[in-house]
């Protein structure tokens, strides 16, 4: 194989995994265990971002519990920097949705990490991660000590990682029930 064939080979390979890495449908599963302590079935998703237009972006990641069916732990997230999240709103087609916050303060990701990340849990209908999951638009906006930040999770054509990780996380969900 000459030099000019093999830079050739190498650079196709380089393109597909770049568009690889841009593809919305990857990322991570869901993590599926049982409880030692009550048996219960546990469910999550890691968080993933949101169709962002730049550095600092958003996400969603979940959690659902089979003891509290009806509920969920939405995981709002905030990528490449460090703000306490003082609230959340989503606007799933037209409908706005305050979250109701879980826990008081804001976690940070670990001292020393490669990335600055911050995240909040906020308490909702599993309904309504369904609702996300159907819809033709929804913008997720996070509240900080600094602003805000908000990005779409699906907005017509455009989706993201976010919008694709809560199908996977709700197929994992529906496969323990009924």
């Amino acid at each position: 194989m000459t030099s000019i064939a093999r830079a050739l080979a190498l650079s196709s390979i380089l393109a597909l995994a770049a568009l690889a890495g841009c593809s919305t449908t990857s990322g991570t599963g869901p993590n599926v265990t049982r409880s030692g302590f009550d048996g219960a079935r546990v469910v999550a998703i890691n968080g993933h971002g949101n169709a962002c237009k730049g550095m600092l972006c958003t996400g969603l990641g979940a959690h659902w519990n089979s003891k509290t069916p009806a509920d969920a732990v939405l995981v709002v997230y905030l990528f490449n920097d460090i703000k306490a999240i003082t609230g959340a709103k989503l606007n799933i087609d037209g409908q706005t949705y305050d979250l109701t916050t879980m826990q008081t303060f804001t976690n940070f990701n670990e001292l020393g990490a490669a990335t600055k990340e911050s995240r909040k849990g906020f308490i909702v209908p599993l309904d309504l991660v369904r609702k996300i999951t159907t819809s033709q638009r929804t913008w997720l906006r996070v509240q900080t000590t600094g602003g805000y930040a908000e990005d779409a999770v699906i907005d017509g054509q455009t989706d993201s990682k976010a919008y694709h990780a809560l199908k996977r996380f709700l197929t994992a969900v529906d496969q323990g029930q009924g």
